[in-house]
C-alpha cells in the first residue's frame, strides 16, 4: 500500500482528543490498483491506527458525496 496523503484533519464530536482523517492513497492494495480517498475515526489520537477506516474507491466519491449531502438536509 502507498502512503497516504493527509487532506484535512477534523475534531471528532464528543471527544476529548478524537480526529476523522481523510486522505488519498494512490494505490491502495498494491501496484495498478485504483485510488482511493481513506476515512479514518479515531476515538483519541494518541493510537497508532484508527479505531474505523473505510476506502471509498475514486469511480463511487461523488455518489458518496451526494448520498452524505442528503443524509445531512434529512438531520
Amino acid at each position: 500500500m502507498k502512503e497516504a496523503q493527509l487532506i484535512k484533519e477534523i475534531p471528532l464530536a464528543s471527544t476529548d482528543d478524537g480526529a476523522i482523517t481523510v486522505a488519498t492513497v494512490k494505490e491502495p492494495y498494491g501496484e495498478n490498483s485504483s485510488p482511493v480517498v481513506s476515512l479514518g475515526i479515531w476515538l483519541s489520537k494518541t493510537s497508532e491506527e484508527p479505531d474505523w477506516k473505510v476506502h471509498i474507491p475514486a469511480e463511487n466519491l461523488n455518489q458518496v458525496i451526494e448520498a452524505l449531502q442528503e443524509a445531512k438536509r434529512e438531520l
